[in-house]
């Protein structure tokens, strides 16, 4: 039991680390403006979270601090952000936590946002997660009076070869500094959702995508065909490091809805 819990706490750390990806080391003048607009709704949750998990009739919690990037998306903060790692449901998906005799909760225990480089945190509250995509939405409880310019994600085409852009942040240690990622689209699928597929290093869960316009067309998330009995595809595995998963972004299309929903329960708390 204290093995199971302790390797489960090591693929959190692991987890942890889909948030955080090395900076590209070129820039050009349109990517520094990119980033420029961009940057300023990235922001860094701090997250401490309780793992609960009961087996063989005994229950062991364990405490785990780790900070996430987030967008925040609406002038009155609600900030969205991958929900795997406070998400029983995401995060056994996303790591293939199938054991049935095994139940794994988990309970946030206090979140932190922080703008930019500074060093003043707002307490947030968790609003609203969807298991499905792996995305959560957390509400800062007071803004204290500072002006947030809303995310407008908008209905794009995407054709083969689009060329993408993501926006996050280096950790504390490195003055929380913005960095941008690109991307292509190489594939588009309809199947279990319709989603786009990329090349390059746009690997952050949870933050908008944006096109070289600077319009925000969707996020990426984890997804799996969901086939039991699919055969093993090895070009598939060594091109994606899984048998039946790998990063797609989400278009607005299907992302919209899930984001009203978090705003009308963000006002519903009010």
């Amino acid at each position: 039991m204290r093995k199971l819990c302790l390797n489960l706490i090591a693929v959190v750390s692991l987890c942890a680390l889909v948030c955080a990806q090395q900076a590209p080391a070129e820039t050009t003048n349109s990517y520094a403006q990119l980033m420029q607009k961009i940057a300023p709704n990235i922001v860094t949750v701090r997250i401490v979270a309780k793992f609960e998990i009961k087996a063989e009739g005994e229950t062991q919690t364990q405490e785990s601090k780790f900070t996430q990037q987030g967008a925040v998306i609406t002038a009155d903060g609600v900030v969205m952000l991958s929900g795997v790692l406070l998400s029983a449901e995401s995060f056994k998906e996303l790591v293939g936590f199938d054991e049935e005799d095994v139940s794994l909760s988990i309970s946030p225990q206090s979140l932190k946002v922080i703008f930019g480089q500074e060093t003043q945190e707002y307490d947030a509250t968790l609003i609203a997660l969807d298991s499905q995509l792996g995305v959560a939405f957390l509400k800062i409880n007071d803004l204290g009076g500072r002006q947030v310019e809303p995310i407008e994600f908008k209905e794009v085409n995407l054709p083969i070869g689009s060329e993408l852009v993501t926006v996050s942040r280096l950790p504390r240690g490195f003055d929380y500094a913005p960095y941008f990622s690109t991307g292509r689209v190489i594939s588009e699928v309809s199947k279990p959702r319709r989603a786009f597929l990329l090349e390059g290093n746009i690997s952050e869960l949870g933050l908008p995508v944006y096109s070289r316009n600077g319009d925000a067309v969707g996020i990426m998330v984890t997804l799996s065909h969901g086939l039991d009995d699919e055969e093993t595809d090895f070009g598939f595995r060594s091109n994606f490091g899984d048998t039946d998963r790998a990063l797609f972004l989400i278009p607005t299309a299907t992302l919209k809805p899930v984001i009203e929903q978090a705003i009308q329960r963000a006002k519903e708390q009010k």
